[in-house]
């Protein structure tokens, strides 16, 4: 009996037949992936771009107070180193009565933005006095400026003093210190002779010459070329613009929070008072005084004779 030849799997195809056309397994074949991550960089989708978020509008920002109404470009009314102070001491004071503020509209984001404010304008005044003293003088126009601006308080010094029971007076010296830069100065000198000229009786309790009151009109003269270069010059002039702005643009934050202050806390006085600048508070103050310390004197009206008209 003839030995049969053991065949292996002659029924099967053989390997000129493609295995692939016959499965494998009943699990998904390999056109699915089994894995999170992608089989292939061509069936990648693209990321997706982010669009970058939009900046929230910054009312300190130099953008924003360049696009301010011109009449926001005009001199502060109070020393800048004043309102900084005040600005500072009111974000602090609305800080910590801010559940009472926020219920008539004051919010945190308003008290947040003052106190920015507050930070900035300390900011930009210093920009201003670096730009300022960048400006172009010549060795003899900046002597004549620092020794200007040293007379300056001299004068303003003196009619502390001279004039303290004054009370018109020292509103009026307070108006003259306001204000900074060479221009300001020339203008305070020119305002300075004109105080002393009203108040001659003052003088005699104070350092103050004849000398230095001649001198003052003299040092203006002589400067005004140099404060036109100061105003001629684009980075000062920017800075100064700037400064301004900060400031005019903060008084009105500020207005309105100390004008909320007061109506919030309307059943406590002692708390509403502190809703208020004291530099402002102390000129009004000092007016009101003055005005009813000067009593108008009038002649005794007697009755008109009758005319012949009559």
């Amino acid at each position: 009996m003839p030995l049969k030849r053991a065949v292996k799997n002659s029924s099967k195809p053989t390997s000129s037949k493609p295995t692939s056309s016959k499965p494998t397994s009943s699990k998904p074949t390999s056109s699915k992936p089994t894995s999170s991550k992608p089989t292939s960089s061509s069936k990648t989708p693209a990321p997706r771009t982010k669009r970058p978020a939009a900046h929230a509008h910054d009312p300190t920002a130099d953008e924003a107070l360049l696009a301010l109404d011109p009449s926001y470009a005009a001199a502060p009314d109070i020393p800048l180193s004043v309102a900084e102070r005040e600005l500072t001491s009111l974000a602090r004071l609305a800080h910590a009565q801010a559940a009472r503020l926020s219920r008539i509209g004051i919010t945190a984001d308003k008290v947040a933005l003052l106190a920015r404010f507050a930070r900035r304008l300390g900011a930009i005044e210093k920009a201003w006095q670096k730009a300022r003293g960048a400006v172009k003088l010549t060795a003899a126009q900046r002597k004549l400026r620092d020794e200007a601006e040293a007379l300056d308080a001299k004068l303003v010094a003196g009619g502390r003093w001279g004039c303290r029971n004054d009370d018109a007076a020292q509103a009026e010296l307070s108006r003259i210190a306001e204000g900074s830069g060479l221009s300001d100065t020339i203008q305070d000198l020119r305002d300075l002779v004109g105080f002393w000229a009203v108040h001659t009786e003052a003088l005699g309790v104070t350092d103050i010459t004849r000398k230095d009151l001649a001198r003052a009109g003299a040092l203006a003269d002589a400067l005004e070329d140099a404060a036109a270069n100061e105003a001629s010059d684009a980075s000062a002039a920017h800075a100064l613009e700037l400064r301004n702005r900060a400031f005019w643009a903060s008084d009105e934050l500020a207005k309105e929070i100390r004008d909320g202050g007061r109506y919030a806390f309307r059943d406590q006085p002692k708390l509403a008072a502190k809703f208020v600048s004291r530099y402002r508070a102390s000129l009004r103050r000092r007016s009101r005084e003055k005005a009813k310390t000067i009593e108008p004197v009038t002649a005794p009206v007697s009755s008109p004779e009758p005319t012949a008209e009559a």
